[in-house]
C-alpha cells in the first residue's frame, strides 16, 4: 500500500467520521472534517505540482530550455524540455555522471 493510498483512506475516514460527529454533536467534528479534506486534497495536488522525470525526450518537436538540475536524492542530472504548441514541459533524466 502506497503512502498516497494511505493518505486518501485516512482523509476519507476522517471526513466521514467528522461529518457523523458534527451531525451528532452540532458541529464538534468540524476539525476532523477539515483535516480529512486536506488529506484528501494533498495527494491530488501533489500529482500536478511535482512532475515525473522521464528517461527520453517525448518527441522531435520538444526543445531544450537550457535548464538543468540534479535530481533530488540522486546524483543524476535532469534537463527541462519545452513543447511550444502545447506549452507543456517535461523533465528528462540525462543519466549517471552527466551532472
Amino acid at each position: 500500500m502506497t503512502l498516497r493510498t494511505v493518505l486518501l483512506w485516512l482523509g476519507a475516514l476522517l471526513t466521514i467520521g467528522g461529518l457523523i460527529l458534527s451531525v451528532e454533536t452540532c458541529g464538534a467534528g468540524i476539525g476532523l472534517v477539515i483535516t480529512g479534506i486536506v488529506l484528501l486534497l494533498a495527494p491530488l495536488i501533489e500529482r500536478y505540482r511535482y512532475k515525473r522525470i522521464v528517461d527520453t525526450v517525448p518527441g522531435p518537436d520538444w526543445q531544450p530550455t537550457g535548464e538543468r538540475f540534479i535530481e533530488p536524492g540522486k546524483d543524476v542530472a535532469v534537463a527541462v524540455y519545452y513543447h511550444q504548441p502545447s506549452g507543456k514541459r517535461v523533465y528528462v533524466r540525462l543519466g549517471e555522471g552527466s551532472a
